[in-house]
């Protein structure tokens, strides 16, 4: 509603994106392409637009959809194809999937119709999701609690603390504070009120990021973090996987958004720090790169003794990345109230709660499903108050009687 009375030049990238899908869906024609249309959108959002687009195809019409998000794409398709190959020089297009085969195949690796292997390794929820993650108690960084104000707007976080060796994952609407929470973290704000008393090195990426460095990648990591990039364990877990070795030659200001994501996050990784703050790293990044990106968080936090907080609108990330959760509640624009850090099954029941969705457990793969709204396992997890993890054993009975 707030968008209607907006130029278009002064809308978000989150309002604009829907400016875009509603301008589509009210078209009238036979088929309707939708291009990434959960891009700038929180989960609320994601789920409006996910709904506009389902009722394009209960008229009887046809939709294609790209999307990264596969917890988005699961609840908003019938069926699937999979795009594999080698980025920037081949796509390959896969048969017609049913949407949890596909997904599923994607996630293992391997499709079954062509009986082709294109990735080594299998992508598993089960393993970091179910399971409360076991925390070493030693606190690495403490905030108090502390409230900031704009013209508008206010904000009050509870204190807390990050322990070392853990990730906390930062979900909550548009509009809250969460990326101005992670800026006080980071010292680029000062609070109104109470005091960030962090004495820990925190290295930041922050949500919009810039490329006018005048240079080449390579030149930009040189210039940032200089041996740091080189590092054995950043090497295997990041900048392998991500193929960041075809990305040196370039000029920052000739690559892409993603490209330039994945060279923020390894800038920011690289840095010798205690606490690393990153501000939506999964946006503009296809599937393969956020699992990579969310699988190396884990293992290079671990292994360094060191913590992180991560933002983030993709359910999947969030669900492979944290350990802990910090939920923003509150009036989008005007007002937003930061948790203190929860364990992941309070965090975010309290989360899908607020935003009316449950979510049940693929058996296989662990990945998170949208339940239809108003179904029969919808309404039994919200009895009994399981809004996002349930047991293995239980989704297997619940799969077996569905």
């Amino acid at each position: 509603e707030g968008a209607m009375k907006k130029k278009v030049p002064d809308l978000s990238g989150g309002e604009l994106q829907r400016v875009a899908v509603a301008a589509a869906a009210l078209r009238e024609a036979d088929l309707y392409l939708f291009d990434e249309p959960s891009s700038y959108n929180d989960v609320y959002q994601r789920l409006a637009v996910s709904r506009v687009i389902r009722s394009i195809a209960d008229r009887g019409k046809s939709v294609l959809v790209v999307e990264h998000d596969l917890a988005f794409l699961d609840y908003v398709t019938d069926y699937v194809q999979v795009i594999y190959g080698e980025p920037g020089v081949y796509g390959v297009v896969s048969g017609l999937y049913s949407s949890r085969t596909g997904i599923n195949s994607l996630l293992e690796g391997y499709l079954p119709q062509e009986n082709i292997r294109f990735r080594e390794h299998p992508v598993s929820f089960w393993d970091r999701s179910v399971v409360e993650t076991v925390e070493s108690e030693e606190k690495i960084a403490t905030y108090g609690r502390m409230k900031k104000r704009f013209t508008g707007f206010r904000m009050t976080i509870g204190g807390g603390s990050l322990t070392r060796g853990s990730i906390l994952g930062i979900v909550g609407a548009n509009a809250l504070g969460k990326t101005t929470f992670l800026r006080l973290i980071a010292g680029e704000e000062k609070p109104s009120e109470g005091n960030v008393t962090i004495t820990a090195r925190v290295a930041y990426k922050p949500q919009y990021l810039k490329s006018d460095f005048d240079g080449t990648v390579g030149d930009f990591f040189s210039t940032t973090v200089g041996s740091n990039y080189d590092e054995a364990t950043l090497q295997d877990a990041l900048a392998k996987p991500l193929r960041m070795e075809k990305l040196l030659p370039r000029k920052m200001s000739e690559i892409s958004g993603g490209e330039l994501q994945k060279a923020a996050i390894l800038t920011t990784m690289a840095q010798d720090a205690d606490v690393y703050a990153l501000d939506e790293p999964s946006a503009f990044l296809d599937v393969e790169d956020r699992f990579v990106i969310a699988k190396a968080l884990g293992r290079l936090v671990k292994a360094r003794g060191r913590s992180a907080m991560v933002i983030d609108h993709d359910i999947q990330v969030i669900d492979l990345v944290s350990d802990r959760l910090m939920v923003f509640t509150g009036r989008p624009g005007v007002e937003g109230l930061g948790s203190e850090p929860l364990g992941k099954e309070e965090g975010m029941n309290l989360f899908l709660r607020q935003v009316g969705l449950t979510y049940r457990r693929d058996v296989n793969t662990g990945r998170p499903r949208v339940n239809k709204p108003g179904s029969k396992l919808d309404r039994e997890q919200k009895e009994r108050g399981e809004y996002y993890y349930v047991s293995k054993k239980k989704e297997e009975e619940d799969d077996a009687a569905s």
